[in-house]
């Protein structure tokens, strides 16, 4: 999500305590976290979902069995892309060096060949074998959680840049402090009864359909789609 800095990064140096400057960099922090990542919480929620079931036939009915992925890869992935996405967003703010969003948005080609991957198995699971789970490793992860930021980058330039050392240092503690947050909240989301059910019965179609439309939102809303024109 794409928002005007002016509205997110208070002009920290207007201020001269030291404790308004703390204090003003955390709103601001929580602020821009939570504008470009409110979207996360419903992919981790689907990410979680595979988590607690994986979904198997056998014999003509269906079986619930726990996978093997664990809680701490998707946890380990979300923290790994989102480094990803504040160290080339710090590298931006101190240099001239920027990789364009659109081409990061090509990133959104590596859900869209998951969820069709996922598609595809479906065929499997009728042969009574275990679906590929999507988000079997870290790196599949932290592949899908920085395609779907790339454009944070452009956020996240300006307001590093407009920050010296030290408030930079509390972003990032902020930054990081909320992905734990956001982990904690799909995950709990999850338990709801009737959320889960769903979920549970409904994960191996649910989440390649999730995956493919999320890769073509990042194309499109990353003008990825226009480096074909």
């Amino acid at each position: 999500m794409l928002l005007d800095m002016q509205f997110i990064c208070i002009p920290l140096f207007y201020y001269k305590g030291s404790w308004l400057i703390l204090v003003t960099t955390i709103i601001s922090s929580f602020m821009a976290f939570t504008a470009t990542n409110i979207d996360d919480i419903f992919i981790l929620l689907v990410l979680f979902s595979q988590v607690k079931t994986g979904v198997i036939k056998k014999e003509g009915r269906t079986v619930r069995e726990k996978t093997k992925m664990k809680e701490l890869y998707i946890v380990i992935g979300q923290y790994l892309g989102f480094s990803v996405i504040t160290f080339l967003s710090i590298i931006g703010s101190l240099s001239s060096f920027f990789i364009p969003v659109s081409w990061i948005g090509l990133l959104g080609f590596v859900p869209i060949y998951m969820g069709v991957k996922g598609i595809l198995s479906l065929r499997s699971y009728k042969r009574n074998e275990v679906i590929d789970n999507v988000s079997g490793s870290i790196f599949k992860v932290a592949l899908i959680t920085l395609a779907n930021g790339a454009d944070n980058i452009s956020i996240y330039i300006p307001m590093f840049a407009s920050q010296n050392l030290k408030t930079n240092i509390v972003t990032l503690v902020i930054f990081f402090t909320m992905i734990a947050i956001w982990c904690f909240i799909s995950y709990t989301l999850l338990r709801a009864p009737i959320l889960a059910k769903v979920l549970e019965r409904n994960c191996h179609i649910i989440v390649p359909i999730v995956l493919i439309g999320l890769g073509v939102f990042i194309l499109f809303r990353s003008d990825t789609i226009q480096l074909f024109y």
